[in-house]
């Protein structure tokens, strides 16, 4: 426990300037090995000493002072105003050096101290008297613990003799609790004899010792002694009685102190009601013998009574109440706890929560299905804690899935790969996944990549459609206890489609497509006649395409109101065409009336007739073009010129897919 405190004390008179010190520069005053020097050294060693083990923990403050003509208590922490004591470990201001550290380097020679200001100056010459009172003052300052009284060592280090003045009166404002222990340092200094004003007088006077240390490089491996002690035995007692009862003791007394032992010791049997058991440390060290007693109230009671309820049974991821029950009539107050593990059936990582963990009725919330252990536990502070299980039996929840993309009944040409994302929660978050999508086009399920974390997660999956028409795709999400949720998602898949009524290509007319209508999105156009005799005149020409959003059906027409061509050899009264994809396929169907070279024509059947010299003709005609597209033509001329080579194509009323 802790029960000491430090005082440094150093001489700063101008003798200290000799260098058959040690230590270098302590003070950084340029000059090395002085014997401030090693002052400074030894009174930092011996701190450093209280810091380790096993004296780590036993120094509860330390202090400073200086003498020259006359003494300063230091000022030992860098905050305003005076503070006489520290924590040999304390660095208030942060700069990584321990406070007392800073304090005992700034000593200066036929001076005093630099840190913390204000500067303290004390003069070159030796005055015991004055080192006694500053010594003293610092010594009183730290306060004492709870319901202890301090142990307070003064390590008073000087190189001299005392410069003739009386030292009664000083060493009479000493209070009995603090100690000087002097040390003589160099062949210029002594101990001296009990009286006459020398460090012996003090030390005798004040309960310590003095230790002449003639090279004044021993002195850091010297002045740690002073804190040396001794733990000689321990004593029982209980209610005030000492107990007859041997100790076990490990390590085996006496140890040299400060010690940290481990004891085990039996009282006599107690009866119920309250009682004080004390153990006493007894040992001695630098001031004498004494003993530092270590107690504790003892209740003896019955232990609380646990009940923690149930059987409960529930859902997993949903909170469960539960209840139980704690009585413990001769009290003191209670504390209590539930806690959960995994029984049977349980996977692992699940974890369970509890609302109020320390409350008897409260709800618990797992995030798995399984048989789970629950325990309620009560300590009154005076017996081992009493302990009641009961069990928890949680089925496994389903997910739930939807569909995040496509957009429900969104269009997509055939062929074209369509990206699906399905998003699901579980609230069992200790489940993993795994995701299948029936796409209800013929092909086979596909399984689908899962992204998950804790309760949710991600089904992504593509698929390139080469059915038309509407395909009710459907996502089913199932956790690893087999439970499955499903969401759909209506796509409609199409062909995009186009119609015109006439384009013409050639050395004597070029027509682009006329008019030309495409979808998505619908359209229904007209343009009125074409006149370009004798080679084509025409009627009003006529072309629509349109599209349904909700069977991916197309349909493409066009139409010519009577044509004329080749100066009357081609007359047609009727040219109609029209092109259909969806779900049941594609249907390309065309119809033409009239006379081809003076011969009559009306038919939908594909037909090609040749008029020697002059053109080709073919009617109702299917074929599928560069870009891939299925084409329906009811009427396409090729006009041949010298050698029967093609000079002209016209078409009159084509309808396209794809």
């Amino acid at each position: 426990m802790v029960s000491t405190s430090l005082t440094y004390v150093l001489d700063v008179s101008g003798s200290t300037a000799s260098t058959n010190g040690c230590g270098g520069d302590q003070n950084g005053d340029g000059s090395a090995n002085t014997v401030l020097d090693c002052e400074i050294a030894a009174a930092k060693t011996l701190n450093g000493q209280t810091l380790v083990a096993p004296v780590a923990g036993t120094i509860a403050a330390v202090g400073a002072a200086v003498f020259g003509d006359s003494g300063a208590a230091a000022d030992v922490g860098p905050a305003t105003g005076q503070q006489l004591s520290t924590g040999p470990s304390t660095d208030a201001n942060a700069n990584g050096t321990r406070d007392i550290d800073e304090v005992l380097s700034s000593a200066f020679i036929s001076g005093g101290l630099n840190q913390f200001p204000p500067v303290k100056n004390v003069g070159g010459t030796t005055s015991f008297p004055s080192g006694i009172t500053a010594a003293t003052t610092a010594a009183a300052a730290p306060a004492n613990p709870p319901g202890r009284t301090l142990r307070r060592i003064v390590v008073f280090l000087s190189d001299g003799m005392n410069n003739g003045a009386a030292i009664d009166t000083a060493l009479a404002a000493v209070p009995a609790s603090v100690d000087f222990y002097t040390f003589a340092v160099g062949s210029g200094s002594a101990c001296g004899g009990a009286t006459g004003n020398t460090l012996r007088q003090i030390a005798n006077a004040t309960g310590g010792t003095c230790t002449e240390v003639d090279d004044p490089a021993d002195l850091p491996a010297i002045l740690p002694s002073v804190i040396a002690s001794e733990l000689t035995s321990l004593t029982l007692r209980v209610d005030g009685t000492v107990v007859a009862s041997p100790f076990t003791v490990t390590p085996v007394l006496p140890q040299n102190g400060p010690k940290s032992v481990s004891y085990s010791v039996n009282t006599n049997a107690l009866t119920a009601g309250s009682h004080q058991v004390c153990v006493l440390a007894n040992g001695s060290d630098g001031g004498g013998t004494g003993s530092v007693t270590d107690c504790r109230t003892i209740v003896i009671n019955a232990p609380p009574v646990v009940n923690a309820g149930g059987a409960y049974a529930g859902k997993e991821g949903t909170p469960i109440g539960i209840a139980g029950s704690v009585v413990d009539p001769d009290g003191p107050a209670l504390t209590t706890s539930w806690t959960a593990a995994p029984q049977s059936g349980v996977d692992s990582g699940a974890a369970c929560t509890f609302a109020n963990p320390a409350a008897t009725s409260t709800t618990v919330t797992c995030t798995d299905d399984g048989v789970y252990k629950l325990t309620l536990s009560a300590g009154d502070g005076v017996n081992a804690t009493v302990s009641a299980a009961t069990t928890l039996t949680l089925t496994n929840v389903a997910p739930q899935v939807t569909v995040s993309a496509p957009a429900n009944g969104a269009l997509f040409t055939k062929g074209t790969t369509v990206a699906f994302t399905a998003p699901f929660t579980d609230i069992g978050r200790n489940d993993s996944h795994t995701c299948s999508v029936n796409f209800d086009d013929g092909t086979p399920a596909a399984t689908g990549t899962v992204v998950e974390s804790p309760g949710s997660g991600t089904c992504t999956v593509s698929h390139a459609f080469t059915a038309v028409g509407p395909h009710d795709v459907l996502v089913r999400v199932t956790d690893d206890d087999g439970a499955a949720a499903t969401a759909v998602v209506r796509v409609v898949v199409y062909l995009p489609g186009g119609a015109f009524g006439l384009q013409a290509k050639g050395l004597l007319l070029t027509l682009p497509r006329t008019p030309d209508a495409t979808c998505p999105p619908d359209k229904t156009l007209t343009r009125t006649p074409v006149n370009a005799a004798p080679l084509l005149t025409t009627g009003v020409l006529n072309a629509s395409c349109t599209l349904d959003p909700a069977t991916g059906t197309t349909t493409a027409k066009a139409s010519v109101d009577g044509a004329t061509l080749l100066n009357g050899v081609i007359n047609l009264s009727v040219i109609e065409t029209t092109s259909t994809s969806g779900a049941a396929g594609v249907t390309r169907t065309s119809r033409v009336v009239g006379t081809v070279n003076g011969s009559a024509v009306g038919t939908d059947q594909p037909r090609t007739i040749g008029i020697p010299g002059i053109a080709v003709v073919y009617l109702n005609e299917n074929s599928t073009n560069a870009s891939g597209q299925l084409v329906r033509n009811a009427v396409r001329v090729e006009v041949l010129g010298a050698l029967g080579i093609v000079t002209e194509e016209i078409i009159l009323a084509e309808t396209h897919l794809g």
